[in-house]
């Protein structure tokens, strides 16, 4: 659903960090697990997404995510 918006939208840098600002619940600046299943699509990529294997996605892993 949020991805979806994302991706139409011509302001993708301010839509981005919104969104990932709505995801993290915590507001610890990376994205748990739990959080990305708030988005089907972000809990179904989750370990592709989080490069570093960290157990949480940063917002840079986010972006190169959304390109």
């Amino acid at each position: 659903m949020c991805l979806g918006l994302i991706l139409s939208c011509n302001t993708y840098a301010i839509d981005a960090q919104a969104t990932f600002s709505e995801l993290d619940k915590d507001g610890n600046g990376t994205l748990s697990e739990s959080e990305a299943s708030e988005d089907a699509v972000l809990h179904e990529s989750f370990e592709q997404i989080d490069k570093d294997q960290n157990g949480q996605i940063s917002f840079a892993e986010f972006k190169q995510f959304l390109q």
